[in-house]
C-alpha cells in the first residue's frame, strides 16, 4: 500500500511539474516577429548583429496577464477565467510588440532594415 502511495505522489508531483511549465508557456512571447533579407550584407557580421539585438530582448516583453484567482463562485470563476485569459493574450501581444520594436531599432541602428 506504501509504495502505491509513493508511486501516487511521484506521479502527482510529475503531472503537477508538466502543469506549471506548460502554464508558463504562453506568457512568453516569440523572441521576435521581423523578417531581415541578409542576402545584402556580409552573414558573419549580420549573425553577430543579431545575437546582440537579440540579447536586449530579455530587459523587455516582462507584462502578465491577472488570473481568475480572485473570483469565488461559479459564475465569477467563469468570468474571471474568460477575462484572465483575455488579460493575458493582450499581456502577451504587448510583449511582442516590444520585443519587435526593440529589435527593429536595434538591427535599424546597426544599418538592416526589417521586411516587415
Amino acid at each position: 500500500m506504501e509504495a502505491k502511495n509513493l508511486k501516487s505522489k511521484f506521479i502527482n508531483a510529475l503531472a503537477l511539474i508538466g502543469i506549471v511549465a506548460f502554464a508558463s508557456l504562453p506568457t512568453y512571447a516569440a523572441a521576435h516577429s521581423l523578417v531581415f533579407d541578409e542576402s545584402p550584407y556580409d552573414p558573419s557580421e549580420f549573425a553577430v548583429d543579431h545575437a546582440q539585438c537579440y540579447e536586449l530582448l530579455d530587459q523587455v516583453g516582462h507584462h502578465e496577464g491577472t488570473g481568475a484567482a480572485k473570483t469565488g463562485a461559479a459564475i465569477g470563476t467563469t468570468v474571471g477565467v474568460l477575462s484572465g485569459a483575455g488579460s493575458k493574450n493582450a499581456a502577451s501581444h504587448q510583449n511582442q510588440i516590444e520585443r519587435d520594436e526593440v529589435m527593429r531599432n536595434c538591427m535599424n541602428g546597426r544599418g538592416y532594415s526589417a521586411l516587415n
